[in-house]
C-alpha cells in the first residue's frame, strides 16, 4: 500500500510539473504590454473580470489568501489605474472592488493573447482528448477548491 500510495504522489509531483510548464509558457506568451504584476495580483484581476465588483473580504476569499494580502494587491491595482474601490449600491458605508474601463480592457486584450498564443497546443489534441482535459481540469480545480 505504501509502495503504490508512493507512485501515486509522484505521478501528482509529475503532473503538477507539466500544468506548471503549460502554464509558465502561456504566461511568457501573453504578457504583451502589461504592466509587472505578481501571481497575487494577476488573480485578483482575473477573479474581478469573473465576478465583477465584490467586496475586499470576498476577494481575499475567491482568491483563497487573507484580507492583508489581498487589500495589498488591490491597492497595487488601484495605483495602476486597474482597478478602483466604488460604493456598494446595497450598503453605502461598505466599498466593493471592480475593474476601471483601463483594466477592463487590459484584461480583455491579456485572455485575446492568451487565446491565440494557446491555440497551437489545444490544437495538437483532437476534439475528444480536449473536451477529457477540459472535463479533467475542471474536477482537479473543484478538488482544490474543497481541500
Amino acid at each position: 500500500m505504501k509502495q503504490l500510495q508512493n507512485e501515486t504522489n509522484v505521478e501528482a509531483v509529475d503532473l503538477l510539473l507539466d500544468l506548471s510548464r503549460v502554464v509558465r509558457a502561456v504566461l511568457q506568451l501573453t504578457g504583451g504590454d502589461a504592466p509587472a504584476m505578481t501571481a497575487t495580483q494577476r488573480v485578483a484581476l482575473g477573479e474581478l473580470s469573473d465576478s465583477g465588483p465584490v467586496r475586499l473580504n470576498d476577494l481575499a476569499e475567491r482568491m483563497n489568501v487573507s484580507p492583508p494580502t489581498a487589500s495589498r494587491a488591490v491597492d497595487v491595482l488601484h495605483e495602476l489605474g486597474l482597478v478602483e474601490r466604488v460604493e456598494d449600491p446595497a450598503d453605502r458605508r461598505a466599498l466593493n472592488i471592480d475593474l476601471t474601463p483601463a483594466g477592463k480592457r487590459m484584461f480583455a486584450a491579456h485572455r485575446r493573447r492568451a487565446k491565440q498564443a494557446f491555440r497551437p497546443a489545444a490544437e495538437a489534441l483532437s476534439q475528444e482528448e480536449r473536451e477529457t482535459l477540459s472535463r479533467l481540469l475542471g474536477k482537479m480545480a473543484d478538488a482544490l477548491r474543497e481541500a
